[in-house]
């Protein structure tokens, strides 16, 4: 799906789609001279009071860094201001930082709408709470300021925040960034549309699209070939626009459009692919789902998990995963009350383990996550669970939508020693914690007995929870060790 394009050739596709810009900036000081150390442009649907509450809920979660040679700052700009971004990057400037005091020096002019990048579903920049592909470019170098200063650099940042440099980098500008990674510029711009699902029953096609309601030129196309994989023989083919009058509202400025296209020659053994395509002004494949018939036919079958197919009614597993994945960006699943990103991680990961078949007491948020010991309270843990598969088992679940410290590791430790001292000492049970993450790509999984599951594991169950295939989930995440058999 990859097509490389300039930045200008992608906006004309989707005019009148972007309410803002939402600039990141990672700074270092040289003399008396702010350098760019990393700049993140990205566009948005959204508006700039909704990007900047965003930018200050992460503020709040990793702190604000300022110190003397080094600052992040956050800001969010109208579209309209696209120009005057354009003519001072030109200039090899930008205003730095809410005061607009001090410019930033880029040490070269950047010809932003010209830069060219590519279409594609991943990149540096891939942190957004729907799965929509995205087109991205990048340039420059790493900054030499962070090579040459790093080790001043650190000390300050680390001194302010605890916290380390390139972490810090990462998780504010929401990118994909490292020592070894030559670049000092991304710009990344989504294209609000994507197959939300795809369904097969009586020799049709039902077909889910999410999109926002001002991109143009959309259609789906659904192709069956022979055998158990694309490339085989062409046996079965349907196409349909989509008409913004046949789609129904799914959240501000979205739509979300449902077709049945009619494939009468398509057997279960057959393989389909289906196609979202934008044909104008020239024809862009955005998305394709492919997979076996017998599959989508086999997930189709709600007594092999109930609870999933009823949930579905309720909450679906895109808005779960983004719950689970970008609990920061995703719309508070609250109907009352100010509630942050991390009380929603740990509400979705709830939802995920009951889906799973767990049974849980979910402890967080509440006086009670604390453990007892002696009266004094100590050792927090957000979610107790067992299953009825396997009686002899006790998970102990921790939730962060960040990358988990040796504080959440210890103390889930610790909880795990004093129960397996105090009250189950001469019994079979077994003990098993686990910290849930938001965070994608994460080392070190194993950490003295405390298992991390990732955003990228926790994708991975949700997509066994979406086949159908409950029991794989849990043989792959939660351990061959605990009983549970492979279903069919």
């Amino acid at each position: 799906m990859s097509v490389r394009m300039s930045l200008q050739d992608f906006l004309e596709r989707i005019e009148g789609v972007y309410k803002s810009i939402d600039l990141r900036i990672a700074a270092a000081k040289a003399g008396d001279t702010w350098q760019n150390a990393l700049t993140v442009v990205r566009f948005s649907y959204r508006e700039p009071e909704e990007l900047k509450k965003q930018q200050e809920t992460l503020e709040t979660r990793w702190g604000k860094v300022k110190t003397s040679n080094f600052r992040i700052d956050m800001q969010a700009w109208p579209i309209a201001t696209l120009d005057m971004l354009e003519t001072r990057l030109n200039q090899g400037l930008w205003s730095l930082f809410d005061d607009h005091v001090d410019d930033l020096q880029f040490g070269r002019s950047i010809d932003l709408l010209s830069l060219e990048g590519r279409f594609e579903k991943y990149g540096y920049a891939k942190r957004e709470a729907e799965p929509y592909p995205f087109f991205e470019a990048f340039a420059g170098e790493h900054s030499h300021l962070l090579k040459d200063k790093e080790e001043q650099l650190q000390s300050e940042v680390k001194s302010q925040t605890l916290l380390d440099l390139y972490t810090l980098i990462r998780e504010l500008l929401e990118v994909d960034f490292s020592r070894d990674r030559e670049l000092d510029l991304i710009v990344a711009a989504p294209f609000y549309a994507a197959i939300r699902n795809v369904d097969f029953g009586e020799q049709s096609c039902k077909i889910e699209v999410k999109f926002h309601k001002d991109i143009k030129a959309l259609a789906v196309s659904a192709i069956v070939q022979r055998g158990d994989r694309q490339h085989g023989p062409l046996i079965g083919k349907a196409r349909s626009t989509i008409d913004l009058e046949e789609s129904e509202e799914s959240g501000e400025y979205m739509r979300l459009w449902t077709k049945q296209l009619e494939l009468p020659n398509a057997t279960p053994a057959d393989y389909l692919a289906v196609s979202l395509i934008q044909t104008e002004p020239t024809a862009l494949d955005i998305e394709k789902s492919s997979t076996q018939i017998s599959r989508l036919l086999e997930s189709k079958r709600p007594e092999k998990a109930p609870l999933v197919a009823a949930c579905r009614q309720f909450l679906t597993e895109d808005e779960l995963e983004q719950y689970l994945t970008k609990p920061v960006e995703a719309a508070w699943p609250y109907k009352k009350g100010s509630k942050d990103a991390a009380d929603t991680f740990e509400l979705a990961v709830a939802w995920l383990l009951g889906l799973c078949g767990f049974s849980i007491v979910w402890l967080g948020l509440t006086n009670h996550e604390s453990l007892k010991e002696d009266r004094v309270r100590r050792f927090g843990v957000d979610i107790l669970a067992s299953h009825r598969e396997s009686e002899n088992l006790l998970l102990l679940i921790g939730c962060t939508i960040g990358s988990p410290n040796n504080n959440d590791i210890d103390t889930l430790k610790n909880v795990r020693r004093v129960l397996q001292d105090k009250l189950f000492k001469d019994t079979q049970l077994l003990i098993k914690p686990f910290v849930f993450s938001a965070a994608p790509e994460l080392s070190n999984k194993e950490r003295d007995g405390v298992k991390v599951l990732d955003a990228d594991d926790i994708k991975g169950i949700l997509n066994y929870v979406r086949r159908g295939e409950v029991q794989r989930a849990l043989n792959k995440y939660f351990g061959y060790e605990l009983g549970f058999k492979i279903g069919s």
